[in-house]
């Protein structure tokens, strides 16, 4: 890769995305799940709002991780430019 692409990710900051992802898809999902299942339950209405929480969940997890994502490359872009304009850094 050439110097001065991109900005550039850490092994740190790209495992804390990966596990950011999992825990919150594991959690919201999950949740999604028990909030559908007790609406369901107090309506009687099968695994409509089961699925339907469940598939929230799974989107708000992923948007979660997208929006931590590119606050992360905003930072990294924004370090890189400051030490690129500071030579003393």
């Amino acid at each position: 890769m050439a110097k001065g692409t991109g900005p550039t990710v850490t092994t740190f900051q790209a495992l804390a995305v990966a596990s950011q992802f999992g825990i919150s898809l594991a959690v919201s999902v999950v949740l999604g799940y028990f909030v559908g299942q007790w609406i369901d339950g107090h309506l009687g209405t099968g695994i409509i709002f089961t699925l339907i929480a469940v598939l929230l969940g799974l989107v708000a997890a992923v948007s979660n991780t997208v929006r931590l994502y590119r606050a992360l490359m905003r930072k990294t872009e924004s370090e890189k430019l400051g030490a690129d304009a500071d030579p003393d850094r």
